[in-house]
This record gives C-alpha cells, sequence and structure tokens, in this order.
C-alpha cells in the first residue's frame, strides 16, 4: 500500500450503534480502515486535535440529535476539513439531496442502500482525496526544493522563467554571463529539473 493510501480512513458518524458496527464491519471486511463517532459534536471534538491533517471521507447519516450531517458537512468546511462527504438518510427528500450536493457531497444515500452503492461512493471520495493528497504533496515538495535556492538563484531562476536568456539575465542583475551561467546549472540542479520547459511546469504547477 502507498503512503497515501495508507492515509485514507472512513470516518463513521451515526448515532445507531448498530448502524455503526454494522457499517464497520462491512467496511472492515473490504479492507477500508474506520473510525466511528455517535455524533457530529463527537466528530467535531476529535477533529479539532487535528483534524485538518485526516485524510479519506466521512459517512454520516443526516438526521441526529444535536448537529445534523448537513451541518456538519458545513461546519467542517468553515474550519479547513477537506474530507469528502457521504450523506445517509432514512428520510430522504430532494430539499436535502440539492443542499448536499451543493456542499459538494459525494453522493446521498437513502437507506436502506445496497453496500456496493457504498462501496462504489467510498471509492470516488477516496479518488478525489488522492487528488487532492497529491497535489498537496507535490506542492510540499516544490516548496522544499524552492527553499533550497539562494537569494540570487530565486531571482536567477524567477528570469528563466520569464524566458530570459543568460545574456539577459547577467545584464539585468548586474553580474556576469559566466556567473549566470552558473547560477542557471545550479537552479537546475537544486530544482530537479531536466530541461527549462520542465521547470517552467514545475514553478507554474507550484
Amino acid at each position: 500500500m502507498n503512503p497515501i493510501d495508507e492515509r485514507l480512513c472512513v470516518f463513521l458518524i451515526d448515532d445507531d450503534p448498530a448502524v455503526r458496527d454494522s457499517l464497520s464491519l462491512l467496511l472492515g471486511i473490504k479492507g477500508y480502515k474506520t473510525r466511528m463517532f455517535d455524533s457530529a459534536e463527537a466528530f467535531l471534538m476529535a477533529a479539532a486535535k487535528g483534524g485538518r491533517a485526516w485524510a479519506g471521507c466521512v459517512v454520516t447519516d443526516i438526521r441526529m440529535p444535536g448537529v445534523s450531517g448537513l451541518e456538519l458537512q458545513r461546519l467542517a468546511g468553515e474550519r479547513g476539513m477537506a474530507l469528502p462527504f457521504v450523506i445517509m438518510t432514512a428520510h430522504g427528500d430532494a430539499a436535502c439531496a440539492r443542499q448536499a450536493f451543493r456542499q459538494a457531497a459525494i453522493d446521498f444515500l437513502e437507506k436502506p442502500f445496497d453496500d456496493q452503492d457504498l462501496i462504489a461512493a467510498i471509492e470516488q471520495a477516496f479518488a478525489c482525496e488522492r487528488q487532492r493528497l497529491l497535489a498537496d504533496l507535490h506542492g510540499q515538495t516544490m516548496a522544499g526544493k524552492l527553499a533550497l535556492l539562494t537569494e540570487r538563484e530565486r531571482e536567477v531562476c524567477d528570469l528563466m522563467i520569464q524566458g530570459l536568456s543568460n545574456h539577459e539575465i547577467a545584464a539585468r542583475l548586474g553580474i556576469s554571463h559566466r556567473t549566470a551561467q552558473v547560477h542557471r546549472g545550479r537552479v537546475m540542479q537544486k530544482m530537479e529539473a531536466e530541461s527549462l520547459a520542465g521547470l517552467i511546469a514545475a514553478c507554474r504547477e507550484s
């Protein structure tokens, strides 16, 4: 299992212990990691201690005492959590479904639902998470590489991205052509870029 998949977890939130236990058993058999919560409040309390680093998806009932599943979806977004949501309900209606999808829910499942529908929704959520985590990892990697550049090398890098030649960089920075060449080589080496086009693409994506 790759490092990203090792982070993925299904966060089950339902006030009915029988539902929580049955879903946890099902998902465990299918190879998913799970964490269970009996209320939205319990989930938010745990998330306050490091939930921004959580990865995976939330599978939550829509109607619970206190904070509802839809309210939880909104609150999680307001608190900077990027986890996708799968909403479950025994009382499905079009208005709730529309609200869930407006808040970017992956799916809206009406109980009793087919196990495969739940698995499909979780896999869709995990696919979104993998993309998000890969993007975050790329950003962190690029930030680390950029941090290796000296102030002068960063200036040279910026001018390289603008398409300036070594002669133009030297003139712009008031340095010799040879010094510009040396800085250019160090930029390419530290950024692990095989070509100028690769350097430009990487810097723009970061």
